[in-house]
């Protein structure tokens, strides 16, 4: 299998895992991988529906983000996911989710700091708080900016009035990321609900997730 074969392997089965889960529907959110090799990546079309998409219509962009092969227009959110591949040699697969409890929590007021790490798997996965990407215009190189620096060297970032970005070495990688993001926003919610948010003690080290 070639390389591109494998980028696009991964993209599709990103889609069906995503879709089965419920954090995506219909043309809402993108998915790409790396093509190992390549100053290359595969990405997910522009207003394509997800429960029709076969690999065929993915699209290849390089680095410069410029389309190099697929019949339809890359993802508006190209520019984040070339500038995470740019900044981050160690990711190699990105999800763009628009999931509920995600997106709820970064629309919620008061969270301007993103979701503190209140239990031991948020911290064991991203090593402190879920950080919030302040809000800019979809599809913008601004957007895409702010998402890289406030994710900074961490695996995952909510985005304001948005959604959540999750990346990973690997797509199942970027895939738990994104489990982790929802589990713990729909929590957040749950615990700000029903009273205050208590905070983990301190721990020598990095829990394991």
């Amino acid at each position: 299998m070639s390389a591109v074969d494998k980028a696009r392997e991964d993209v599709m089965w990103a889609i069906k895992t995503i879709c089965e889960k419920g954090y995506i529907c219909a043309t809402g959110g993108n998915f790409s991988a790396r093509i190992e090799g390549k100053d290359e990546f595969v990405i997910t079309p522009s207003s394509r529906p997800y429960d029709t998409m076969v690999k065929e219509d993915l699209v290849v962009v390089n680095m410069e983000g410029e389309k190099v092969s697929g019949e339809y227009k890359p993802s508006t959110e190209t520019p984040i996911h070339r500038l995470i591949y740019v900044n981050r040699p160690d990711v190699n697969d990105v999800i763009h989710m628009h999931s509920k409890y995600a997106t709820a929590v970064a629309c919620l007021e008061g969270v301007k700091d993103g979701v503190p790490p209140f239990y031991f798997e948020l911290l064991g996965y991203f090593g402190g708080p879920l950080p919030l990407a302040p809000f800019a215009a979809p599809g913008s190189m601004e957007l895409a900016e702010i998402v890289v620096d406030t994710m900074g060297d961490g695996m995952g970032v909510l985005m304001e009035h948005h959604g959540a970005v999750g990346v990973g070495k690997t797509m199942k990688d970027a895939m738990t990321k994104c489990d982790i993001i929802e589990k713990s926003c729909e929590m957040y919610l749950a615990i700000l609900a029903a009273g205050k948010v208590k905070s983990i003690p301190e721990l020598k080290g990095k829990p394991k997730a």
